[in-house]
């Protein structure tokens, strides 16, 4: 484990054993500095080459509409040109925050991203969370 350089509002570590980014929000934080953030990890990701991100929002509480627009169209549309290839993110909520952004019409089904140079899943659990993660590191098995 490679704690990187963060912001005091996000920690950053870099998982060498299982090649995971893992930003984890430490506090909640404004706009600008939830771009910053953003920036942050995907520069640590760049340096990297790593394609899959474990991103723990639990202590960040709620976003804002203006924040997932820039998400949408600016931030993620980023991330496979930089990192050259597809790119995994898997998000940790607390379960009440889950409940809210998929009650919220703002915020894109999961679907949204199915034909996307980047794919997003939303968890309550980490173990679960590391665990897509890895399976989407993994090849498919294709028959002969």
């Amino acid at each position: 484990m490679l704690l990187l350089p963060s912001p005091e509002f996000l920690q950053i570590v870099y998982r060498v054993e299982l090649n995971v980014l893992v930003g984890r929000w430490m506090q909640p934080v404004t706009a600008d500095e939830l771009r910053g953030g953003y920036l942050a990890l995907l520069e640590a990701a760049s340096t990297r080459q790593c394609r899959w991100w474990l991103v723990d929002g639990r202590r960040r509480l709620h976003s804002h509409k203006a924040d997932s627009r820039w998400m949408m169209d600016e931030f993620f549309p980023q991330l496979a040109p930089r990192l050259g290839g597809k790119v995994y993110l898997a998000y940790l909520f607390t379960p009440t925050h889950l409940e809210e952004l998929q009650a919220d019409a703002s915020v894109p089904k999961l679907t949204y991203f199915d034909d996307r140079p980047y794919q997003v899943q939303r968890f309550i659990e980490e173990q679960a969370a590391m665990r897509w993660l890895a399976q989407q590191q993994t090849p498919p098995i294709t028959s002969a």
